[in-house]
């Protein structure tokens, strides 16, 4: 596989930022998108930390985790495990590697993977602190990666969102650009901004992704419109994903982009264009909360 080999941050540097992938809206390509974004920064040679908090598991599975093949196992090596009473640091002690063959991923990309039980943590909601759990579990184990990505679930007003999000600096919203995903995006902008001060006073909004983009539809014009109106330009990413055959066969197959020969190393390139924007962004975010 032709990629650039690219020498890894150095070790003296900022703590990892933790970005969360989320739309209220499902089905506008979140997952896929966390996907490429988290295979763009393996191919630029950062180390990547996968936190899985949506219950379906979905990019547990199209990253390949090894996790345990009997189902009864699958639970207690979950985060779903851990998220129940987390010492410090204990969602070390269920991450696996990647299973992708190349080295490139299978040796840059770990996870925490997720299990339908995450769900049942809508349960403690009750208890004190119980939001700042995935926070406690990371302590001390992000020191090693470079970036963190945590896939969420769709939903905006649920126990999962506030963990993920407690635990997050940023979040990096894929909108498909139609209505219904569109008013999803402000949804998520407006909790931000109502929430933070008891949620997440660090939390902010670092952008969109266009995603699934038809430059010829007067519809996703009219709606692209209006993405850039939640916040303005400098929130949207202005590389827009288009729906490509290797898109979908990135989660369908679960496999990396540029597997997908000519049409997935263009759509590869396009992601590595958008975590190229998403790492300024990151950084100018939250030089400014600082």
């Amino acid at each position: 596989m032709a990629i650039p080999e690219y020498p890894p941050r150095p070790g003296d540097r900022q703590p990892a930022p933790h970005v969360a992938i989320c739309n209220h809206k499902g089905g506008v390509g979140k997952t896929g998108t966390a996907q490429g974004l988290i295979t763009s920064a393996a191919e630029a040679g950062h180390r990547v930390l996968v936190v899985d908090m949506d219950a379906q598991g979905n990019l547990t599975r199209r990253l390949r985790a090894r996790v345990p093949e009997a189902p009864e196992q699958r639970a207690a090596a979950s985060l779903a495990s851990v998220l129940q009473r987390p010492a410090l640091g204990e969602i070390e002690r269920i991450l696996v590697p990647c299973g992708y063959d190349d080295p490139v991923y299978s040796e840059r990309i770990t996870i925490a993977p997720a299990h339908l039980e995450l769900e049942l943590l809508s349960h403690t909601a009750g208890l004190a602190a119980s939001e700042k759990r995935l926070l406690r579990a990371l302590q001390g184990v992000t020191e090693d990666f470079d970036v963190v990505f945590i896939d969420c679930p769709p939903n905006l007003l649920s126990h999962q969102i506030d963990i993920a999000w407690s635990a997050s600096d940023v979040l990096v919203l894929p909108c498909e650009p139609e209505y219904d995903a569109v008013e999803a995006a402000r949804r998520i902008h407006e909790r931000v901004e109502r929430d933070r001060h008891t949620l997440n006073p660090d939390l902010a909004v670092a952008g969109i992704v266009v995603n699934r983009y038809r430059p010829n539809l007067k519809i996703h014009q009219k709606r692209e419109k209006d993405i850039y109106a939640i916040r303005g330009d400098e929130h949207v990413c202005p590389v827009k994903l288009h729906e490509l055959v290797s898109m979908k066969n990135q989660a369908e197959l679960a496999q990396p982009l540029r597997a997908d020969g000519t049409d997935g190393n263009a759509a590869a390139d396009q992601f590595r264009d958008i975590y190229a924007w998403m790492t300024k962004r990151i950084t100018t975010v939250m030089e400014n909360a600082a």
